[in-house]
């Protein structure tokens, strides 16, 4: 049975996938809750429960903004209580489903405008990076992104070539543009697996765009993201050619809600 403690060790716990993944994670996990948990003061439980994994992982704001989304925009009354809630999950996992179909649909417009069998590269391992190249005529290359190496199972698992992380600065160069996904972006920069600021120092240096795909419910409204694990580091946004969302690009933004 989920509990409080259980769901948000699970968040903390999972090194392996990215913002996204996690962020409807925990409100799945949320639902499972609700629907298991005792009718005795369900509502207080419910609360200290999403409060729990909204806290969980202070580096991944998506986890966060979408738990906290769900804490403001609910309807409070005992009435019907469990039910409500657990449809109160769907309607936030599907406003996430949207924001990734319009963060595609943004990010295919920009990077359809690279020549067919143009060469991407990617740093970690982001489920949205992965939704935007799918469908798209590129080779996308992906770094082994160590501590963890989400990026050498996921180059084994889609069969793409896997760049080890040391040799990685010296290949951006050679190719089109870097994607990178994003675990929070605030106002003068964002989060992201460690690694990636030498990539961005790289692009810049050749003149190799450098975009960060993101949906909007990993803004935050701080001047710098919090950094709070090891395995992430925060990167200017001076560096990033254009940020690909679903909402207009100004990263003054509040978040989203």
């Amino acid at each position: 049975m989920v509990t409080p403690e259980s769901a948000a060790r699970e968040l903390r716990e999972n090194t392996t996938d990215g913002a996204a993944v996690l962020a409807r994670r925990g409100i799945s996990l949320l639902s499972s809750f609700v629907a298991a948990a005792d009718d005795d003061d369900l509502s207080a439980a419910t609360r200290r429960c999403a409060q729990r994994m909204r806290d969980a992982r202070p580096t991944m704001a998506a986890v966060g903004n979408l738990m906290e989304l769900w804490l403001e925009t609910f309807a409070w009354s005992q009435e019907d209580f469990r039910n409500r809630a657990i449809a109160h999950c769907e309607s936030i996992l599907a406003r996430a489903d949207r924001a990734l179909a319009e963060t595609v649909r943004i990010a295919h417009k920009r990077l359809g405008e690279f020549p067919r069998g143009s060469v991407l590269l990617t740093h970690s391992a982001s489920s949205t990076v992965c939704s935007v190249i799918d469908g798209l005529p590129f080779r996308l290359l992906a770094t082994a992104s160590e501590p963890g190496g989400e990026g050498r199972r996921m180059a084994a698992e889609l069969g793409i070539t896997c760049v080890e992380d040391e040799d990685a600065p010296s290949r951006v160069a050679d190719v089109a543009a870097v994607v990178a996904g994003a675990d929070a972006v605030a106002r003068d920069a964002f989060a992201n697996k460690v690694g990636t600021r030498a990539l961005a120092c790289a692009a810049r240096e050749s003149a190799t765009p450098f975009f960060v795909v993101a949906e909007s419910y990993k803004w935050v409204a701080d001047a710098r993201p919090v950094v709070a694990e090891d395995s992430f580091e925060a990167v200017e946004n001076e560096f990033v050619t254009a940020f690909l969302s679903d909402r207009v690009q100004c990263v003054s933004l509040s978040p989203w809600r």
